[in-house]
């Protein structure tokens, strides 16, 4: 990663990833190489999609989060961002598929707006 960028991130998260860099030091390739730990895009992270997920349940939407079908976007205001994830849906339809289980995947959009006070997710929309 070329210095130039890692001047925009924001102050914690460079701090919190200059902390990692020195406690692996010496430890594996990435830190022998010097190269940075990258943060966790703001859609992935554990407590916003805990958020998410809470919310799905509520909904009575019976579905799982892929992991790896994360995505993130700029939005209209300079701290607030896109997000979408996949939801992958089990159903079982035995008259026309027999017992085999049929996958579905559907994508769930919403936003995640950075506050004082924390990351807050302002709207999450219907799977689609």
């Amino acid at each position: 990663m070329p210095k130039a960028r890692q001047t925009g991130f924001a102050a914690p998260i460079l701090a919190a990833a200059l902390l990692a860099a020195i406690a692996l030091k010496g430890t594996g390739a990435a830190a022998q190489a010097g190269a940075l730990p990258l943060p966790l895009p703001v859609c992935g992270r554990n407590e916003v999609l805990g958020v998410v997920a809470d919310d799905i349940a509520r909904r009575g939407i019976d579905a799982v989060i892929v992991p790896s079908g994360v995505g993130e976007a700029p939005a209209y205001a300079p701290n607030t961002v896109r997000c979408s994830v996949w939801l992958q849906t089990t159903f079982y339809d035995t008259d026309r598929y027999g017992y085999v289980p049929q996958v579905r995947l559907s994508i769930l959009e919403f936003t995640v707006h950075a506050g004082r006070n924390g990351l807050f997710i302002d709207a999450i929309g219907n799977p689609r």
